[in-house]
């Protein structure tokens, strides 16, 4: 007798669930558009704040049944692309204060 298969864990069941700003197909479309404008759109820092705040959902399933998500990689590629703006912030704000003396 096989035991009862359990239904998928997680935070959503299907990918209905999943709010529009966590699916994958509105971050890729995100990137592409702060690429394709030279980031005059910052919208890479916004996927990278919803990476960091939690995860983004493939349309699709992994081997325990669950909705897929990005991997851990995109999330410390979220990490260095926002030190990265944060740096160049700093060195900008720096630079507009010892210009003013």
């Amino acid at each position: 007798m096989m035991p009862p298969e359990l239904p998928p864990q997680g935070l959503y069941r299907t990918y209905q669930d999943v709010p529009w700003f966590r699916r994958s197909p509105t971050n890729t479309a995100f990137i592409l558009i702060a690429l394709f404008t030279c980031g005059l759109v910052p919208l890479t820092l916004a996927t990278c704040v919803i990476l960091l705040t939690g995860d983004v959902y493939y349309n699709s399933r992994d081997a325990q049944g669950n909705l897929a998500k990005w991997s851990f990689a995109n999330k410390v590629v979220a990490v260095l692309i926002l030190v990265g703006n944060v740096l160049r912030l700093v060195a900008l704000f720096a630079g507009l204060a010892t210009a003013g003396r």
